[in-house]
């Protein structure tokens, strides 16, 4: 039996957050290092949040598959960088002294009718919540606040 799809929340540097939503050739892989997004599976949602100075929810995302691979194949099945986004440089620099690195493949990328900026989502999810610095899976009291459709 397949378990229904479940939505997370990522933050994202702005510049990153901001290329999932781009109309011409978005990003469609966000790099990441350690174990990160072990609980991902095809179909799952990520909500992204932006990073300060931005602060703000911008978007949800679909996961189409999540692989580790060596840094070299991460690098080849980035398209060298270009479905993420990111320079050799900036690449190298992230995963300096890693073996491994952790691709997560997305698409059907649909940004938010209007962002919605860290000071209501405390309104929504309590005044000491903090954007994640990994995965935080929302759950459905959470998204209902949020009035997003998954």
């Amino acid at each position: 039996m397949n378990k229904p799809s479940s939505t997370y929340l990522i933050s994202v540097r702005p510049t990153w957050a901001d290329a999932f939503f781009l109309s011409q050739n978005p990003k469609t892989i966000e790099l990441r290092k350690g174990n990160f997004g072990t609980s991902l599976k095809p179909g799952d949602n990520i909500a992204i949040y932006a990073t300060m100075p931005v602060a703000e929810l911008l978007g949800i995302v679909r996961v189409l598959k999540r692989e580790i691979l060596p840094i070299d194949r991460l690098w080849q099945a980035s398209q060298h960088g270009r479905l993420a986004k990111v320079s050799r440089q900036q690449f190298d620099a992230y995963y300096c002294n890693q073996e491994s690195g952790i691709g997560v493949w997305v698409q059907s990328a649909q940004l938010l009718p209007k962002p919605i900026a860290l000071c209501r989502l405390r309104q929504f999810w309590g005044h000491r919540w903090q954007p994640p610095q990994q995965l935080q899976q929302l759950s459905d009291d959470r998204l209902a606040a949020l009035n997003i459709a998954r």
